[in-house]
């Protein structure tokens, strides 16, 4: 059961998206813009963040494409579907350490994140191939009954915005420049954004999915003095009811672009482990992974992530969730 949190959601048969089988597929190698050695908005390397699937099995899948322009795509993904869970108690191999702890921070707490996403976690790799058709449209054949369909948005400079117009996934969005896939920044350029905002698609078991926004404010958090971390500044009330433990982790010389995110409320912490000051291992919090998106030069400009808060298959449980936060001047590519 837990190998299945590895899979790639909508590539099993019973996760494949019925809109997906009605899209029409074009050419994999007659592109235009691929044979004109061109690349998709002129970037060759996106991030993305995907959620999609029937009702109580929602997947979230996050990525790194890389275009080639001869046609070729490839990625590295990292994919997480509710129904991949079964009876109660999964948090403690689902919600995994990241091997990143708040030391150096008020208190050292373990930062938990989504089981396979752990540090030293390269993900899976895939291939396909894309096309532009005159709509502008990108396409990505991951298969011949398997394809997605990108609008793309160019009104920033040394970025495009993505977003999801069908296939695998009901939403989506990704973010594409020519900065090395390798090339990520350190937790204190992250923290000098200062803001991050945009879209949120969350769902929840048994419930409907809904289109919310999200946002990120560096001065409600610390850092600590590792380096590697920071950590909610509201965690110092006598009453830790009243606590939002929130922890953020990176290490780009060992994990490239991914970001570790781990975040609950005191209510729930107090009443899985009360007195405690760290996030309930019972519990483990929402369990969030990020990667980092730069633009042509390299430069911080927000990032992508999924949920992936695998607990119970009951309603209101096991949240999912795919989401973009960018800075203010990035806003206008996703929106």
């Amino acid at each position: 059961m837990r190998a299945t949190t590895r899979l790639r959601p909508w590539r099993t048969a019973a996760g494949l998206l019925a809109v997906a089988l009605t899209l029409a597929i074009q050419g994999f190698a007659s592109s235009a813009s691929a044979a004109s050695g061109q690349l998709p908005g002129g970037r060759s390397t996106y991030v993305v963040s995907v959620l999609g699937g029937p009702m109580n099995a929602m997947a979230v899948r996050l990525a790194i494409y890389q275009f080639s322009a001869d046609g070729t795509v490839s990625e590295r993904y990292w994919a997480w579907r509710q129904n991949s869970i079964s009876g109660d108690h999964n948090n403690l191999w689902a919600k995994v350490p990241s091997g990143y702890t708040t030391a150096g921070c008020l208190h050292a707490c373990p930062i938990r994140t989504p089981v396979g996403f752990q540090s030293g976690k390269p993900g899976t790799a895939y291939q396909g191939r894309w096309s532009v058709g005159g709509d502008g449209v990108l396409s990505i054949h991951w298969t011949p009954r398997s394809t997605e369909r990108w609008s793309l948005d160019a009104s920033v400079p040394g970025v495009i915005g993505a977003r999801l117009l069908g296939g695998n996934g009901s939403r989506g969005w990704g973010l594409g420049s020519n900065a090395s896939p390798d090339a990520a920044v350190d937790l204190n350029t992250i923290y000098d954004s200062q803001r991050l905002y945009g879209p949120l698609a969350q769902n929840a078991y048994g419930t409907p999915t809904q289109d919310l926004f999200n946002g990120w404010h560096a001065p409600d958090y610390q850092r600590c003095s590792s380096g590697l971390c920071m950590s909610g500044v509201g965690v110092t009330a006598a009453d830790k009811q009243s606590w939002f433990s929130s922890y953020l982790a990176a290490n780009p010389a060992v994990d490239g672009r991914k970001v570790y995110w781990n975040n609950q409320q005191g209510k729930v912490q107090q009443m899985e482990a009360p007195g405690s000051d760290c996030i309930s291992a019972n519990g483990g919090g929402h369990t969030d992974a990020l990667l980092q998106a730069l633009d042509d030069n390299g430069r911080f400009i927000g990032w992508v992530g999924v949920e992936a808060s695998l607990n119970k298959r009951r309603k209101g449980q096991a949240v999912v969730g795919a989401f973009a936060m960018v800075l203010p001047s990035v806003s206008s590519a996703i929106s």
